[in-house]
């Protein structure tokens, strides 16, 4: 479980650290604040982590300029290893219901989900992944979709909302 102090420290710091240094300081940093961390994983200036939830890098993953990872309370985001998670990317777990009566979001409890981004997978430049989304195992979100639902493995998905624009399996069977 995050720690908000202390991933609100992480955060700073994460900010101000040079992409092409710290690469292990970075990561005992975020173990420091609660993050699950594996090994070999860049991480690159201004990634930020905000709420309390549970956040695992898996082994080599990269995580790009200005990452955003928002987790809601009892929420998990993983990242499998291997997997990208391009510049200035947004993962949400969860949301606050919006209704015309009452109150807008204070004073109402959020939702929360699991997101999971799959073994080798990629979720490119400014992409958001929504609540309760798994994108799977080697596929690819283009630059700027909104993930609203799963996205198989070996898929490229792209738009708003992603839809699928090809199977990636079938380019792996053809150069084998």
């Amino acid at each position: 479980m995050i720690s908000s102090k202390k991933i609100y420290l992480a955060n700073l710091m994460l900010a101000l650290l040079p992409n092409c240094a710290g690469r292990e300081f970075k990561a005992r940093l975020l173990r420091w604040a609660g993050v699950k961390v594996g090994r070999d994983v860049e991480i690159f200036q201004g990634v930020k982590v905000q709420g309390i939830g549970e956040l695992e890098l898996g082994d080599r993953c990269f995580i790009g300029h200005e990452a955003l990872f928002l987790l809601n309370t009892g929420s998990r985001i993983v990242v499998e290893e291997e997997a990208i998670v391009g510049t200035r990317c947004t993962v949400v777990t969860g949301f606050h219901p919006i209704t015309p009566d009452g109150p807008r979001i204070l004073g109402r409890e959020g939702t929360h989900s699991t997101v999971r981004i799959g073994r080798g997978s990629a979720v490119l430049t400014g992409s958001t992944v929504l609540p309760g989304v798994t994108v799977g195992e080697m596929s690819i979100v283009a630059a700027g979709a909104t993930v609203a639902k799963d996205v198989a493995p070996y898929t490229l998905v792209g738009g708003c909302p992603a839809k699928v624009i090809r199977t990636l399996a079938e380019n792996i069977i053809r150069n084998s």
